[in-house]
């Protein structure tokens, strides 16, 4: 079965196994502003479905977390670190990114505009293609040079994912630019990024244009010694290529990203995915992070993605989303066994909040709706600068500590390294990430703007608990003022309320985060690592903002509670440094 197209946004009067209304939606739901309606009549004859997410409990601003509401201590407190707002549950597959895409070349504010030289980028822990999407989508209209892409991650299922998503990119457009219905690509491409069930076309898509690519090259595999390297470059008529290297066993694997197991079914593939998202076992956590959220309805929009895991507008209808999405649900041990990400895990938290919110929309309220839009329109700029443009990937599956062995052909190959944060200390750490990465920076006489940029996530929080005043900067008179609708009840009621979880959730957006970081600075002997490996860190940033998710706007300043409200919503903590270092010599 077919489904309508999400551009203009339909009537929500659609019912599974029933009728649906594929006239354009024009009159939004005055209670939970999450939908549209083509007329007062399909609004009435839908009521008695939607009543039950328009009224849900979920829906009401004097909702409480039940551990609250039943007075009892929450599920973390018996045992686990009740402080520990990232604890998740399930597999760690990051499949999906966890910071907010960023732009890392930013040619107009570096080498400008008018720079005459081809571009080469490594993104050495990619993760998902987020940055490599944002970055391509944002060069100059007028640059025409060469931009090569290699793109790394140590995660075999994440360096397949991305290849496979760029490859359905890239031989999509192998017919004539100006008949390319960009937009429907785009929205083929969020899909298999995102969706956990896809449509029949999509399948196929899948199956007709990258299956073929990737079965010729297993073809060829067959001989050969079992953990050697095996490249393939496809080259295509927009004259940008993409080149995989994968063990020579690990191509067949690819090859289980285009089909749906046979014993997975639709209804299975649900209670899988929902064993995590829906855990019951996890509804304190679900609870405390629901009430964060910026309003009612944002509460009831994450609800429903948790149910059925589908990135579109809210009211917009699901029927002919009846296969699994391949790419996501893999096989353990020759079964399906599990739904790859953490509970936690959201298409939100890789893209800018601040830009997603401000995506014109008739439905305010609906923020996954927004999204698809902000995704629609970025990925279709993407797509339409890989179409004419002289782009060229390159995918690894290595370790980061292996680059330099792997890629080091000549002194200095990239003008730009994203490292993302492994040089957190739980990972490579800074002196490590950058004894591995900065050799293949260009030295400043090639290029004076070549960045290498790390980001730490946990470092101003690490620091905060290690020095024991992290109780001392919580600031809780700021942020009772950023707390609008904050319920007394419910804080003087329960030692262990919902209020005091959402004051310590938000504790992170009020820290002097500057200081922290620089004890932290001096604790990893920043000085020494410059000195040793002959880099040094940038006084101020080029390429991106140093504390991208702090908030910007002082309290009182038009649009600065809706800013609060917003970051507090989001999986981010407003202390994510980002750092660009520059080589010296």
């Amino acid at each position: 079965m077919t489904t309508t197209a999400v551009a203009p946004t339909p009537c929500a009067n659609w019912k599974d196994g029933g009728g649906v209304c594929f006239r354009q939606g024009t009159l939004v739901c005055g209670g939970c502003k999450l939908v549209l309606y083509c007329s007062r009549y399909c609004q009435v004859k839908h009521w008695s479905e939607h009543k039950k997410k328009c009224k849900s409990p979920l829906s009401k601003t004097t909702w409480l977390p039940a551990w609250d509401r039943l007075r009892r201590d929450p599920a973390w407190s018996r045992g686990e670190a009740a402080t520990n707002l990232y604890n998740t549950f399930g597999p760690t597959k990051y499949s999906w990114g966890n910071t907010p895409a960023m732009d890392v070349l930013q040619l107009p504010r570096n080498e400008g505009s008018a720079y005459d030289k081809d571009v080469e980028i490594l993104f050495a822990a990619s993760g998902d293609v987020r940055n490599v999407v944002q970055t391509i989508r944002n060069l100059p209209p007028d640059f025409e040079h060469q931009v090569k892409m290699t793109i790394n991650d140590r995660d075999f299922n994440v360096t397949a994912r991305n290849a496979v998503i760029l490859l359905l990119a890239l031989s999509s457009l192998e017919e004539d630019p100006d008949q390319t219905d960009y937009e429907r690509l785009a929205e083929t491409l969020i899909h298999v990024w995102y969706s956990a069930t896809i449509t029949k076309d999509t399948l196929s898509e899948l199956q007709s244009r990258v299956k073929p690519l990737i079965s010729d090259v297993c073809q060829r595999a067959v001989d050969g010694e079992s953990g050697i390297s095996l490249g393939k470059t496809w080259t295509f008529k927009s004259g940008s290529s993409l080149l995989l290297s994968l063990k020579k066993e690990d191509w067949a694997r690819v090859m289980e990203f285009f089909d749906v197991p046979e014993d997975l079914t639709l209804e299975k593939a649900r209670k899988i995915r929902q064993a995590i998202t829906l855990a019951p076992e996890r509804e304190d956590y679900r609870d405390r992070w629901y009430f964060k959220d910026a309003s009612p309805s944002m509460r009831v929009a994450k609800q429903r993605y948790r149910e059925d895991g589908l990135l579109l507008a809210f009211g917009h209808p699901r029927i002919g989303f009846d296969y699994p999405n391949p790419t996501l649900f893999q096989k353990v041990f020759q079964k399906v066994s599990s739904w790859p990400l953490d509970d936690k895990a959201d298409p939100l938290c890789g893209w800018p909040l601040g830009e997603v919110r401000a995506t014109p929309s008739r439905i305010p309220e609906d923020i996954y709706g927004k999204l698809f839009s902000y995704l629609r329109g970025v990925f279709s700029a993407f797509l339409r600068r890989i179409a004419t443009g002289k782009i060229h990937f390159e995918l690894f599956n290595l370790n980061a500590t292996e680059l330099t062995q792997c890629l080091m052909l000549d002194e200095g190959l990239y003008d730009r390294i994203e490292a993302s944060n492994i040089s957190d200390t739980c990972w490579l750490g800074t002196r490590e990430t950058l004894r591995c990465l900065s050799p293949l920076l260009k030295s400043p006489a090639k290029n004076p703007h070549a960045t290498l940029i790390t980001v730490y996530i946990n470092a101003v929080m690490e620091t905060a608990r290690g020095s024991d005043r992290e109780k001392e900067a919580l600031d809780i008179t700021r942020i009772r003022k950023y707390l609008t609708n904050f319920q007394d009840i419910s804080f003087l009621r329960n030692p262990q309320g919902a209020e005091l979880y959402r004051i310590w959730d938000a504790r992170s957006f009020t820290l002097d985060a500057d200081n922290f970081f620089r004890e932290y600075m001096a604790a990893n002997h920043f000085e020494d690592i410059e000195r040793d490996l002959h880099v040094a860190m940038k006084e101020q940033n080029t390429i991106g903002d140093a504390w991208p998710t702090a908030l910007k706007l002082r309290l009182g300043q038009p649009g600065a509670q809706e800013e609060f409200n917003d970051a507090l919503a989001s999986s981010s903590t407003g202390v994510e440094r980002y750092v660009e270092w520059k080589r010296v010599a």
